[in-house]
């Protein structure tokens, strides 16, 4: 099954990111079965990551830091997403990304959620989410110093991703 094929690389970068010697991804994203990290998925991660930080970057902002908790939280969201076929900021269980932040052990203050479906790679959904104001406004809101980023292709085919961005409280 295609939603099987977890892009666990969010957890994976973030570990190396935040130099944590040793880290259970499964436990920490993926609360089905979940496929090997891979190099192509590691430079996904990156690329979003890096092309978020440049958009704030030219607005005068500081970059944005990968926490392993909130990419668990978004990977979980891209999962259901995918699993529902739909895109929605809305959750299992009715959940937002506040409740799906607290879950994952993140003590947030403020949080925002960036979610899309169909594109294929990071250039084209972190561009269609510049190019719209809200999407736009969660980037380069000053507020938020974490990024997470989940991305999962469905059975359909259809790529759904989210990007949860917090602060810690």
């Amino acid at each position: 099954m295609r939603l099987r094929r977890w892009i666990t690389w969010g957890a994976v970068h973030a570990t190396l990111l935040l130099g944590v010697s040793s880290l259970d991804v499964q436990a920490a994203v993926a609360p089905a079965p979940v496929g090997k990290a891979s190099a192509t998925g590691l430079r996904l991660w990156t690329d979003c990551v890096r092309l978020t930080n440049a958009a704030r970057a030219g607005a005068g902002l500081a970059p944005l830091v990968v926490d392993v908790r909130v990419a668990a939280a978004a990977a979980g969201q891209s999962a259901y997403q995918a699993q529902q076929q739909t895109m929605s900021h809305v959750g299992a269980g009715g959940s937002n990304a506040g409740t799906r932040l607290q879950a994952q052990g993140y003590s947030w203050s403020t949080w925002g959620e960036n979610v899309a479906a169909g594109q294929g790679d990071c250039a084209s959904v972190v561009g269609a989410w510049l190019a719209s104001p809200s999407h736009r406004a969660n980037i380069l809101n000053r507020a938020y110093v974490n990024i997470g980023i989940g991305n999962v292709v469905g059975a359909n085919g259809v790529h759904y991703w989210t990007m949860d961005l917090a602060a810690g409280s």
